[in-house]
This record gives C-alpha cells, structure tokens and sequence, in this order.
C-alpha cells in the first residue's frame, strides 16, 4: 500500500544526533520516516553493546509497525512490548546487566490529517510548540517523577533512575496520548541529552525561529554542545502546514487496509529529510 496520504506533504520533518562531548559512542538511535508517519527517539542504556543494541532493537521493531499504513494507531503498543521482550531475552542470553533503552514516538494516521498519537517509555520526551507556549506531552519514568520531586531533591545514586523502559520486562508499559493536530504545530521529540542541558525557554526560542525543522533540530544540538555536551543528544522535529481534507484515494486505501499490521520492515529507514 502507498500511504497516499503522507504524499501530500502537508507537514515537514528534520532530525539529528550527536554523541556529545564526554562519550565515546552514540547510544540513541532514532528513524525518521515522513514517507510512513513515524517518528521514533530511542535512548540505549547498559553500556557499551547493551545500550546501543538496545535502542536499535526498538527502533527496528517499532517501524515493522508502518510495513502498511496501520487503522489502529494504538496497534504501535504491540510493537513496543515485542521490543521489550526480544531486549530481556537478549540481555538474559548474553549477560548484559541492565540492558535496555527508553521510547519516544509519533505515529501519525494514515487515513484521518488531523490525528496521530505520541508514545513513550523512560525518559525520553515529547513536546508540543502551539500558539506560542511550549508544553512536555510526556511523563517522565523516573524515581523523582514517581515521587513528584525534582531530581535535586534525591540522594545522588537515586537521580535519573529510569522506572520502565523497553527491556525492563513484566512491568514494562508505554505511555500513549492521542494528538490533535493543527495548522502550526510543531512537535518535539529528543533524548535527555537536550532535555536535561537545554532549559525549556531555550527550546522554545530555538522551535521558533529556526526556519526549518532540519534547523531546529540543529540548532538544538548545537545548544546541548554548547551546555557541555555530557551526553548523546538526538532530536526529531515535526512542524504542520494546513491540514488536508480526506481525499477519495485516501478513503479507499484505509476501505483496503487490514484491520491489524503486517509484519515486515518498511523500505524508508533512511537518513532523516525535509
């Protein structure tokens, strides 16, 4: 199937990633698939191959997810625990303590512009630009979120300690928020490498007058460098133009459409574009 509707292009999309200044290697991994509506952060944790195969774990299963378009947007929790499952089975195998990488996703529809939903696990985040305030869509998984504390507030050893994340087994849950989506919008999607170096009223300066997500995107690495770079640090923006009426060839591919995924990696995993 074709998603015809991405077609239109009535939204752009940019991304980047560094390894920071203080590491030796990237553990985040990230695809940013316009052509199929997904967007997926992934921070690895467990060091050295752990961490990193861990966040290319999940963002390999989360894309089997638009193989087609998906009906069901919340179908994308399936993909998640899949993930989930194959990291624990893998770390259980090769003795990779720890081992595990944090979520943060857009999946838009198909079929319907104006919808889409945002997904996360740990403490990779999501926000939302919209008539000029700046909002955290996402709950971070952490002692001090669970506690309702700042991180400052806690003995050092228990400052960002993640409570779920992909790979952590039985209790592992994704958190889902359903968008609504408007003319103007601009999301964010980054890793705690920009989130905990880049105070949100520079964030927010950076979405707004950067021309182009791909700028945005940019920008706000240069900003987590500039900061001392203490970690890796990825970023996927996505900014909507008019959204689209539902168009007959549209309609007609989601009459089409199965009712759950198919499995299979899309053909689009490329670099992140305009």
């Amino acid at each position: 199937m074709a998603f015809q509707l991405f077609s239109k292009k009535y939204f752009r999309a940019g991304a980047e990633t560094d390894c920071g200044l203080k590491r030796s290697e990237n553990q985040d991994a990230y695809r940013c698939l316009p052509a199929r509506g997904l967007f997926i952060i992934s921070d690895g944790m467990g060091g050295g191959e752990g961490g990193r195969r861990a966040a290319e774990m999940v963002v390999r299963i989360l894309e089997q997810a638009v193989a087609v378009p998906m009906k069901h947007l919340s179908d994308i929790t399936r993909f998640a625990h899949q993930a989930n499952a194959e990291i624990r089975d893998y770390a259980g195998e090769h003795n990779l303590r720890g081992m595990g990488a944090t979520i943060a996703g857009i999946l838009l529809s198909a079929f319907h512009p104006g919808d889409g939903l945002l997904f996360s696990a740990g403490d990779s985040r999501g926000y939302r630009l919209r008539n000029g305030v700046l909002e955290q869509l996402t709950t971070d998984h952490t002692i001090a979120s669970a506690m309702g504390v700042g991180e400052e507030k806690l003995a050092r050893h228990l400052q960002g300690i993640l409570t779920n994340v992909a790979g952590c087994g039985a209790s592992f849950f994704l958190e889902t928020r359903e968008l609504e989506l408007c003319p103007g919008d601009v999301y964010l999607l980054c890793s705690d490498g920009i989130s905990r170096q880049v105070p949100e009223p520079e964030m927010k300066r950076i979405l707004e007058r950067a021309e182009t997500p791909a700028a945005r995107g940019h920008a706000l690495i240069e900003a987590s460098l500039k900061a001392g770079g203490v970690d890796n640090a990825t970023a996927i923006v996505l900014e909507f133009d008019t959204i689209p009426e539902v168009t007959p060839d549209v309609a007609e591919e989601e009459a089409k459409c199965p009712d759950e995924p198919e499995e299979g990696v899309g053909d689009d995993a490329t670099p992140p574009t305009e």
